[in-house]
């Protein structure tokens, strides 16, 4: 005569796992995948401040411009750091091939024309790029600051390795900020500002 075992099913259990097993993990992997899509551009890693640019003069470079210019700066021709002395510069490290540079441009669209009367420069330097699709691109998102072409020449001399590459430069041609990926927009002003407060260079 067989036992009753306590606990133990008269029915075969089923060897599918149930559905709350599953759905779970799923809807983690939905969210990360959601959130790394959405919101993974807009979180920058910040080089060190032990790098070793921060706190030394800039490179200085002298770059063809492929649109837009700066009135005196080598005429609408070049631009060099030199002739942007005295000011805050901001440098864009971009290529037309770089979708997270495309985030990047929106965002100093947007902050640039705040600056259009301040002791404030925005460069974009295009590195690297077929020069074509570098003018087709800084056309066609209509960018409101001067973009020049490097060969890669300058891009090495600021270690701009991973693009997009921010590099703040004080009044005094000192580097302040460099961020490798996108700055959000009260992350730049917060450089600019504090590029800002340096001393300007003696004459």
């Amino acid at each position: 005569m067989a036992r009753d075992i306590p606990g133990r099913p008269d029915a075969p259990r089923s060897s599918e796992p149930p559905r709350s097993a599953w759905s779970a993990p799923l809807a983690v992997l939905v969210a990360a995948a959601i959130f790394g899509y959405l919101a993974l551009p807009y979180l920058s890693r910040r080089v060190s401040p032990t790098g070793k640019l921060l706190g030394s003069p800039a490179p200085a470079f002298s770059l063809p411009v492929i649109h837009g210019g700066i009135s005196g700066a080598e005429g609408a021709s070049r631009i060099s750091l030199q002739a942007l002395a005295g000011n805050v510069v901001v440098l864009d490290f971009w290529a037309s091939w770089c979708k997270p540079c495309v985030a990047q441009s929106r965002i100093l669209s947007e902050i640039a024309p705040r600056h259009a009367s301040d002791k404030v420069m925005f460069v974009g330097i295009n590195t690297s790029d077929n020069p074509e699709r570098a003018e087709a691109f800084a056309k066609s998102h209509d960018l409101p600051y001067p973009s020049v072409l490097d060969d890669g020449e300058v891009a090495d001399a600021y270690g701009a390795q991973s693009l997009p590459t921010l590099v703040v430069i004080d009044p005094a041609g000192r580097v302040a900020d460099v961020n490798v990926g996108v700055l959000g927009p009260s992350e730049l002003e917060e450089a600019i500002q504090a590029a800002a407060r340096q001393p300007a260079p003696q004459l």
